[in-house]
């Protein structure tokens, strides 16, 4: 059940946030053999996104400085526990398909 639960949020949230392109791109074999366990090492415009993302759902990540300090991980963490993820406070390819930063997940 957890996992069923865990798809439908991430699905839901994929198609509020991700525009016709990236639905597009979605379907691609890029995105059926990324690992969505692996964790990134984002730059810090893209942790500002994800700090931005997580504030806008009410998890709030501290200052939007674009670093993952440990306000940021908290709030990674409790976005992670209250969809269903295993929460381990770091941004993984998981978090970022769920707050609808695809490109993010993608570049790496």
């Amino acid at each position: 059940m957890k996992h069923f639960v865990l798809a439908a949020t991430v699905a839901a949230l994929l198609a509020a946030a991700v525009g016709p392109a990236m639905a597009q791109a979605s379907g691609s074999s890029a995105v059926r053999k990324l690992d969505m366990s692996a964790v990134r090492d984002l730059d810090s415009d893209n942790v500002r996104i994800v700090q931005s993302a997580l504030q806008r759902r009410g998890f709030d990540p501290g200052p939007i400085d674009g670093i993952v300090g440990p306000l940021t991980r908290a709030a990674v963490r409790k976005f992670q526990e209250h969809y269903g993820m295993e929460a381990q406070g770091q941004i993984d390819n998981q978090l970022l398909f769920a707050l609808g930063d695809v490109e993010a997940a993608l570049s790496h």
